[in-house]
């Protein structure tokens, strides 16, 4: 516990799923965050939650993060009353599950401004708040997906935007770098991930999740905790000599699907 005490970090996407999950474990290890999300309601429901737990080390805002102007404002924010920015973790994004022939050119474009280019903007302007408030120091750490990775059958638009994530950490690492700048970015691809968005996507079949259960090397399917270490590991001290790299955590899933298919 502690390796992250006395670190300010914004997370995106926090009410619910992996973005709840990171921030809680945040928390415990005793950082001071910033959470945001679309939906307030649930945002202050899970705020009640995190007060009642940890203290006031919790704050939240909402944020739209395909917004460049809600972006400004969280950021202002944060300078007003935290003064710098130690980390910040893209985790917001949507997913479209539609085949090419019935996916619209809107849905399409949708996907790309929240999952891609809302992770652009946050990039942006935690590095500008980290140069100038924190002698240009800090971690961000982009979600991706193993679907950023090798695509995903009928996730097309979903695909396109977790690759360009990925992408995106990977050149930004190096520009950023290249000023001899010590903020690092990395990211983050997580495999099949029990939240409710995934159950709401997929339903409820028990004998589906049996299935990719058994795809999965590891024998389980993933927690938003499994993503949550990945996450702490790269905001702390410990990753200090990483930047520009990527983490699966989807229990061997990926190589195994890439070999052929794996059951138990």
């Amino acid at each position: 516990m502690g390796k992250l005490k006395n670190k300010v970090i914004l997370v995106t996407g926090a009410s619910r799923g992996i973005g709840k999950g990171c921030v809680t474990k945040l928390l415990s290890e005793k950082a001071s965050v910033i959470a945001t999300d679309r939906d307030e309601a649930l945002l202050e429901e899970s705020h009640r939650e995190w007060i009642v737990k940890f203290g006031k080390r919790i704050r939240i805002q909402f944020l739209d993060i395909a917004s460049e102007t809600d972006w400004i404002e969280v950021m202002s924010d944060i300078e007003a009353n935290e003064g710098l920015l130690h980390g910040l973790v893209n985790n917001a994004g949507i997913v479209n599950l539609k085949p090419l022939e019935e996916m619209s050119l809107e849905e399409f474009k949708e996907t790309q401004d929240v999952n891609l280019t809302g992770t652009f903007i946050g990039t942006k302007l935690a590095v500008d708040i980290m140069r100038r408030k924190n002698n240009a120091k800090g971690s961000i750490v982009n979600i991706s997906s193993i679907s950023g990775q090798t695509g995903t059958l009928n996730c097309g638009a979903y695909s396109a935007s977790k690759g360009g994530v990925r992408m995106l950490s990977k050149a930004i690492a190096l520009e950023v770098g290249a000023k001899r700048e010590f903020i690092r970015i990395n990211s983050v691809h997580p495999g099949v991930i029990m939240t409710p968005m995934q159950t709401e996507r997929a339903g409820n079949d028990e004998e589906l999740w049996e299935g990719i259960r058994k795809s999965i090397p590891l024998g389980r399917l993933g927690k938003p905790e499994d993503v949550a270490n990945a996450v702490t590991y790269l905001l702390s001290d410990l990753s200090d000599f990483m930047t520009g790299a990527e983490l699966t955590v989807d229990g061997g899933m990926r190589i195994a699907l890439s070999g052929g298919q794996y059951n138990d």
